[in-house]
């Protein structure tokens, strides 16, 4: 069989939806081409494929919203599924939250480094890339790894009732190790990218390996008030929660923090965040939203002043605003979060916390809130965590809590690194660039159990 023409595919699809009198309509098509190898004790144990083609369709009728993934793209199949679409449409009511989507037709960005034409070459590497990062956190000491890669090129497309109509093609992988020294001794993380040439696993494996080295004879650490010093991916998680919480959607539905505060200083002066879709190498950097509406860069936080929240074009008509590019057909969504870098390397800021009982966390899991409307979270450091006593990395600690407001961890933000790194992983889905950062004066807590 040959390769399935997508571009008449949309077209056929797009003719069907106004036979049946959709007012709006946005139709996505994914080819990928996804692989993973998963490695426990050091051994490679997993190695799949995943080849797809799948068809997204977003409709509207008179104020009621439907939507379907179709992934038998025959011409029966496509006409059977959207004629159920629309008898479903028919029984809904109106969605009281849904005031069209944008108007095309548009031009698009051009962003670099979104596709890698070597990547096949990447492909019959791949194993050996792991291994080398086994093989980096056993020189270090570490005992046994385990981890994921996973890495895929694919092809999106997109036509909308409006005029938007833009195909892009992207690769990508994520790799994460974990190693162990011990059961209670570990060291974690993460290299994630687009391009095969920027790939470090070897220095991922090197550095989990070493802080699960440092990490050994650990003691239970003391409750109080500290300073943190988080590594990226923590940070990743914890600081960059705030930004990620400007949206409309979350507000109205009670999980923001930021309500009413648009326009108000929420952090420091060293502070300034952007939602850039356009940044290259980055995972979440797209030409196109889900309404294909062109994406930019847009100012989330202005030396620590809210300046606004990501919007598509509902929430932005809602708002009395403009869509922001980042639809989301349901709610917005942010494309890659990132942070201005600070002046700071790494021994600088731990020279900053002489005087203070600091805490340097390298992972951690269960970011858990008890209420979002008031962002009160707590987060387990995870692996390697460690006192730092007169500006130098002392002994490691366990069974700590981080337990407070992500008002006090935005607004305590005391200096930030100048090294930034891009973070995607299992507790933060949106890429994330962000450097080490120094928060002063947070609750630490005795884990529970």
């Amino acid at each position: 069989m040959g390769k399935i023409d997508i571009e008449n595919i949309l077209d056929f699809t797009a003719n069907k939806l106004n036979s049946l009198e959709f007012d709006d309509f946005v139709i996505s098509a994914t080819r990928g081409n996804r692989s993973q190898l998963r490695f426990a004790d050091s051994q490679i144990t997993i190695a799949k494929n995943w080849a797809s083609l799948q068809l997204s369709v977003f409709a509207a009728k008179k104020s009621k919203t439907v939507a379907v993934d179709i992934e038998d793209l025959s011409d029966d199949s496509i006409v059977a599924a959207l004629e159920s679409l629309e008898k479903l449409s028919n029984s809904l009511p109106q969605n009281q939250n849904y005031f069209g989507i944008s108007d095309g037709p548009f031009s698009y960005p051009t962003i670099e480094y979104l596709v890698d034409s070597d990547f096949i070459e990447f492909h019959d590497q791949s194993i050996d890339r792991v291994q080398e990062a086994i093989n980096a956190a056993e020189a270090e000491g570490a005992k046994r790894s385990a981890g994921v890669l996973v890495w895929e090129a694919r092809e999106d497309h997109l036509l909308s009732s409006k005029g938007a109509s833009i195909s892009e093609n992207s690769t990508s992988y994520e790799f994460s190790i974990r190693s162990f020294i011990d059961d209670t001794s570990s060291g974690a993380n993460v290299d994630v990218g687009r391009l095969s040439s920027k790939v470090d696993f070897e220095k991922a494996g090197a550095r989990a390996g070493e802080i699960a080295k440092m990490s050994t004879s650990g003691t239970n650490g003391k409750p109080g008030r500290y300073s943190i010093l988080l590594e990226p991916r923590v940070a990743a998680d914890i600081v960059a929660a705030t930004p990620r919480a400007a949206n409309p959607f979350n507000v109205e539905i009670g999980f923001s923090w930021l309500k009413d505060k648009i326009g108000e200083s929420i952090g420091p002066e060293n502070v300034s965040v952007y939602d850039d879709a356009l940044l290259p190498n980055g995972l979440g950097s797209k030409s196109f939203d889900d309404e294909g509406h062109p994406t930019g860069r847009n100012v989330i936080v202005e030396k620590g002043i809210l300046k606004g929240f990501i919007h598509n074009t509902s929430t932005a008509k809602k708002a009395g605003t403009t869509s922001t590019g980042n639809a989301g057909l349901i709610a917005p969504e942010n494309t890659n979060v990132f942070f201005e870098p600070g002046e700071h390397s790494f021994d600088e800021l731990l020279e900053l916390t002489k005087g203070k009982p600091t805490l340097y966390i390298t992972n951690n899991w269960y970011t858990r809130f008890t209420s979002y409307a008031d962002g009160i979270f707590s987060s387990i450091p995870r692996d390697g965590m460690f006192l730092v006593e007169n500006g130098e990395i002392s002994k490691p600690v366990r069974e700590l809590r981080i337990s407070d407001t992500m008002h006090n961890i935005f607004k305590n933000i005391s200096a930030l690194g100048k090294e930034i790194k891009q973070i995607k992983s299992w507790e933060v889905e949106v890429p994330t660039f962000i450097p080490h950062v120094l928060i002063d004066d947070i609750d630490i807590t005795a884990a529970t159990n």
